[in-house]
């Protein structure tokens, strides 16, 4: 009787609370213990046993939801069930529903559901929610996954068992590869093109299997998208070049810069300090110190840091304008 009250709670928290939880289409987040978890690549495939699999990635872990197929349906997940949910970590320890608890640790089973809502044939798309309790493989760890939502999750047209074969799938690699490494990152075509890249690695993937993880490492080091929707492409926040933009954090908060919408601090988002509102924040330079307003905590170089302009101390220093100029105090350095 415990654990049907404690699987209708769960059922019940992913029902009522799934709309607390914000995406963009395409999508697939959700809580990780209680910690916002959001894919950053993502797709949906059939692979080559047959099994529908749903997938995303946030470059540290990767959510695997594997169900008989990609029907509209509630579909069960615990032990021994062909249904199942796995979560591998950044240090490849894998957790899944098919795993079972340490009988001296945890007393109740894996359990979950994967449900899909919608299958959009039109655009070979796949919704839906989830969420479920893993274990690790020698069933001392576990990890919850809930409020989980899946929102236009595309499905190539390549998938399925026997529809590509690895000869096309490399080659069809090869030309986007080529399209994508002629393509500067500041072009308005980036992003579309580094998705369709990755999407071909994806393909490949399936199609000839990826047993060294070379496919994934570079699947994983593709910035692609605006992570933190700054206006910014996340690829463009490598300030100081090296690859890794895990450690560019101009504002020392301890979150890298392309998962932060207020990159200098400065209680200014980061998308907001387009003062010639041309849509590029990356030429407002107010006091011409070669750093950009987005970076730059003292945006007018009047030695009063941004924040600290707020005089009315509403939380917002672009409505004080002391002098009535017209021009907030925060870029007037008079």
């Amino acid at each position: 009787m415990k654990k049907l009250f404690v699987l209708a709670i769960a059922i019940l928290a992913m029902v009522s609370c799934g709309d607390e939880v914000e995406f963009n289409s395409p999508a697939m987040q959700g809580k990780k213990d209680g910690t916002t978890w959001k894919a950053v690549s993502y797709r949906a495939y059939i692979d080559e046993n047959g099994k529908s699999i749903i997938t995303g990635h946030n470059n540290y872990e990767t959510i695997n939801l594997q169900v008989s197929s990609f029907s509209v349906g509630t579909y069960l997940l615990g032990e021994s069930n062909s249904n199942i949910a796995t979560l591998i970590g950044s240090n490849l320890e894998e957790y899944s529903t098919n795993n079972l608890p340490d009988q001296d640790i945890e007393l109740y089973p894996p359990d979950g559901i994967i449900e899909i809502t919608e299958f959009n044939q039109v655009n070979n798309s796949i919704s839906g929610k989830f969420w479920f309790n893993a274990y690790s493989a020698s069933g001392t760890q576990t990890v919850n996954f809930s409020q989980g939502i899946f929102y236009n999750i595309p499905i190539p047209f390549s998938s399925g068992p026997g529809l590509m074969s690895c000869d096309e799938a490399v080659a069809a690699t090869e030309d986007a590869q080529l399209v994508y490494e002629t393509t500067s990152t500041t072009d308005a075509e980036y992003s579309t093109v580094c998705n369709t890249y990755k999407n071909a690695l994806m393909d490949q993937q399936v199609a000839c299997g990826d047993d060294t993880g070379i496919l994934q490492g570079i699947i994983d080091g593709l910035y692609c998208d605006d992570d933190d929707n700054d206006g910014i492409l996340s690829i463009n926040e490598d300030l100081d070049q090296d690859g890794n933009l895990i450690n560019d954090d101009t504002d020392g908060d301890g979150i890298a810069n392309y998962l932060d919408d207020d990159d200098d601090g400065d209680s200014i988002l980061t998308m907001n300090e387009d003062v010639d509102g041309d849509g590029d924040v990356t030429n407002d330079d107010t006091d011409m110190n070669d750093v950009p307003n987005y970076l730059d905590n003292d945006d007018d170089g009047d030695g009063i840091l941004t924040i600290n302009e707020d005089v009315d101390g509403d939380g917002d220093p672009t409505n004080d304008d002391t002098d009535g100029d017209g021009v907030p105090d925060y870029l007037d350095n008079n």
